[in-house]
């Protein structure tokens, strides 16, 4: 996750926002082509209508093809780069794996909050406390983290691309972290064997209407993959909670009690 190059990164980042402003701008666009005449049956247009109809269909078909295009660039880079840190991690096998005493291993993550009682949970599944040791869950005899596998704590080291992820997961908090013990060090963050919560951030808008003022947590029943449930909570509003029944749903001083970490707006 950290071995990407930062242009790289930066292009992604550049193609999601595209995406999404495409809507607004073919809007923007179809509003101006009507005003150009291009559905008028008039027979003075300001443009020829033949004109701006073609210019409406390259418009629809080329912008989604450059789009496409960009995102096959980007992952052809990315598989690029992910060989690269394969034929890389020789060195990082034979080097031994280090404390970092002119470090300290802050960063940032994303973490769900699922569960009955709650807990936090990492966007791949795998739950653990305020205060946790990384267990490896291919090879029970590790003890992370592993330079030849993926398992321990991952966290960014920058603010901004732990905030850049969570628009891609709507349904996650941010979560400030501090990663102790034997670690690796990433393009863009560390892989550590033990990690503790220092705070979570809270969302002032509700995570389910995305508009009013959030104040409570409510649990709601999801399915998950390969046809597991689970409770997952998200902070809402007072009038997106109201249907919810009560069993289901915690004050912010509750949950905080519950995963025994600060939660902050």
């Amino acid at each position: 996750m950290f071995t990407l190059g930062v242009s790289t990164a930066t292009l992604r980042r550049g193609l999601i926002r595209g995406v999404r402003l495409y809507p607004i701008l073919a809007v923007g666009v179809l509003v101006l082509a009507h005003f150009l005449g291009a559905f008028s049956k008039s027979e003075n247009p300001l443009i020829s209508r033949s004109l701006v109809l073609n210019s409406l269909y390259a418009f629809v078909g080329l912008v989604p093809l450059l789009f496409i295009t960009g995102f096959v660039f980007v992952g052809a880079r990315s598989d690029h780069a992910m060989v690269q840190s394969q034929r890389n991690r020789k060195k990082l096998i034979t080097s031994d794996p280090f404390l970092l005493p002119s470090e300290a291993m802050v960063g940032y993550k994303l973490a769900l909050i699922t569960n009955r009682p709650p807990m936090l949970t990492g966007l791949t599944g795998e739950t653990y406390y305020a205060d946790d040791h990384a267990r490896c869950d291919i090879k029970e005899e590790h003890i992370p983290p592993i330079a030849d596998c993926d398992c321990g704590f991952y966290a960014y080291r920058e603010y901004r691309d732990a905030k850049f992820e969570l628009t891609l997961n709507p349904g996650a908090f941010l979560i400030d972290v501090e990663l102790y013990g034997m670690g690796f060090v990433y393009t863009k963050g560390y892989r550590a064997e033990v990690q503790q919560v220092n705070k979570l951030s809270l969302p002032r808008r509700c995570m389910n209407c995305h508009l009013l003022p959030a104040h409570t947590f409510v649990a709601k029943y999801k399915l998950g993959y390969y046809a597991n449930t689970f409770w997952q909570w998200k902070f809402c509003c007072t009038l997106c909670s109201s249907v919810t029944k009560n069993e289901n749903k915690m004050t912010v001083e509750d949950m905080k009690n519950a995963l025994s970490v600060p939660l902050h707006h």
